[in-house]
């Protein structure tokens, strides 16, 4: 499944998405890739315990670009996506390279792959949102979460590659809610 533009608007509200804005940022893209961005560049503004474009931290704000050096590869140019609204610190970033999205722990200071694409990202977020809107609880959200996984898993693979990553673990929590309780 590939999230639509139409979808995104039904589930968050024309209000409830903001649209990325390319043509802001030609200077560090280089050649777009439609596949690398959501539909028409919306993600939502805010998707309860996992992601809001509200960034608390000081001197930095949505879209604020970042020059950052790892390894040898030389400085890199990323953009702020957001943050975890659990931990301000937390910022969700997009690699103007590659287009994918990765989690900077400005704490650590760390870095985590978490979707191959913008467009996954969002995709990941809109299936989940749709989860937690029609939660069923216990056993019943964990096996829709075992399929959500299972589709996504289709959709950006690697966002699962390791056991310890951000997917891997909220998956794995969604997936054990019902586990060990009675039908």
């Amino acid at each position: 499944m590939t999230v639509t533009y139409e979808q995104l608007v039904g589930l968050w509200g024309a209000d409830g998405v903001l649209h990325f804005p390319v043509d802001r940022f030609d200077d560090v893209l280089g050649p777009i890739r439609p596949e690398i961005f959501p539909p028409n560049g919306a993600f939502p503004t805010d998707v309860p315990i996992l992601f809001t474009v509200d960034v608390a931290v000081e001197g930095m704000e949505l879209f604020s670009k970042l020059r950052i050096e790892i390894g040898d590869a030389g400085p890199r140019t990323y953009l702020v996506l957001g943050s975890s609204p659990e931990d301000g610190h937390l910022l969700y970033r997009l690699d103007t390279l590659t287009g994918g999205v990765a989690l900077l722990d400005l704490e650590s200071p760390n870095f985590e792959q978490v979707n191959s694409t913008f467009a996954a990202f969002v995709e990941f977020l809109y299936r989940l949102e749709q989860l937690m809107e029609n939660d069923p609880g216990d056993r019943e959200r964990a096996a829709r979460a075992a399929a959500i996984r299972a589709d996504l898993m289709r959709v950006d693979p690697s966002a699962f590659t390791d056991p310890e990553s951000w997917w891997s673990m909220a998956f794995g929590q969604l997936e054990s809610t019902g586990q060990g309780r009675s039908a």
